[in-house]
């Protein structure tokens, strides 16, 4: 009886062992995925519709944080090469004192992107609703993700899984790369989860058409 109960303690560890290792592997078969959708020259870029934009911190002054300046750049350049036609920003807009679509539209007009070929998705409240609302709202069929090597696996998943033919433009991380690691490595769980049951994002509201201009109402602007 002892031996049986033994063994049957030693395969309940053995099938949870197991499901921890699975759970933990998540994030390497994410990047797996993603490799060769990643590029750190944009000559290496195929022409896509749209560059997506991930939100990131701003600063107390209405400007972009590093990161996100980083992003905005290039995105810029994305654009001056020829590689994309039009931008989506996808950010938090959720209080008056943190708007990162002001912040983001701002800096691309200022830097030569005309305003009508800027949309703004004004719910991005983290990657996997950007690449819902995306898809959903803004019905993008291709793209570039700009965003830090760090993130790009992440968001290219999420968005191939909602039917965009995504990829990934690095752009440059500067500091706190292990504390970004581990942040991305459990978000990356979590959003493999998200895919799998297709979890809804918070806010929907209407289609934007991006045949036509901006949707940003720039007297709204900050």
């Amino acid at each position: 009886m002892n031996k049986i109960k033994v063994f049957t303690k030693k395969r309940i560890i053995l099938f949870f062992g197991l499901c921890l290792l699975l759970l933990l592997s998540i994030p390497f078969y994410v990047k797996l995925k993603a490799r060769n959708k990643i590029f750190a020259n944009i000559e290496n870029l195929n022409d896509k519709d749209f560059a997506i934009v991930l939100g990131a911190a701003i600063s107390n002054n209405n400007q972009p944080g590093i990161y996100l300046k980083y992003r905005l750049d290039d995105a810029i350049n994305l654009y001056k090469s020829g590689r994309i036609k039009k931008i989506l920003i996808s950010g938090d807009n959720g209080e008056d004192a943190h708007d990162e679509i002001s912040v983001m539209n701002n800096y691309l007009v200022a830097n030569g992107v005309p305003q009508d070929i800027i949309f703004g998705d004004y719910a991005g409240f983290d990657t996997y609703s950007s690449m819902e609302r995306a898809k959903k709202i803004f019905d993008i069929k291709n793209a570039i993700i700009v965003s830090q090597a760090f993130h790009l696996p992440r968001a290219i998943y999420i968005a191939r899984q909602k039917g965009i033919d995504a990829i990934g433009y690095s752009t440059r991380q500067s500091f706190g790369k292990r504390r970004y690691f581990l942040r991305e490595y459990f978000a990356t769980i979590k959003s493999f989860f998200d895919c799998a049951i297709k979890r809804k994002a918070k806010y929907y509201g209407r289609k934007e058409y991006t045949g036509g201009n901006s949707n940003i109402n720039i007297e709204q602007l900050k």
